[in-house]
């Protein structure tokens, strides 16, 4: 497979949650951005269904980014204030040189 760099035009950040104490020592789930790089977004697909008498839409997107260790589907992505969940992480060709990543936005965005 060809991999075209000078496709990664914008900018995506991979967040984690991570266990973190407050001041009055409750144990809260704290979002650490952990990695931002240049990536290719391609929505793929896109439906509304009515939830609860409510329009709830979902967008599913095809990301592809230079290969980085330790992206999976625990990370979550910040891509311009959306916040969209991994479904799914390919190391293309196995070869550590790209990941192809499929990845659902579910109408949230970050606060």
């Amino acid at each position: 497979m060809h991999f075209d760099s000078g496709k990664l035009n914008k900018r995506i950040t991979f967040i984690v949650y991570s266990e973190t104490e407050n001041e009055i020592g409750q144990l809260m789930q704290q979002p650490i951005p952990i990695k931002k790089v240049w990536a290719f977004l391609e929505p793929i697909r896109g439906h509304q269904q009515t939830e609860a008498q409510r329009l709830s839409s979902e967008t599913i997107y095809k990301i592809l980014t230079r290969y980085h260790k330790g992206i999976n589907q625990e990370a979550l992505i910040n891509y311009g204030g959306k916040k969209l969940y991994i479904h799914q992480v390919l190391d293309i060709e196995e070869r550590h040189f790209a990941l192809e990543i499929t990845a659902r936005w579910k109408g949230e965005m970050w606060d």
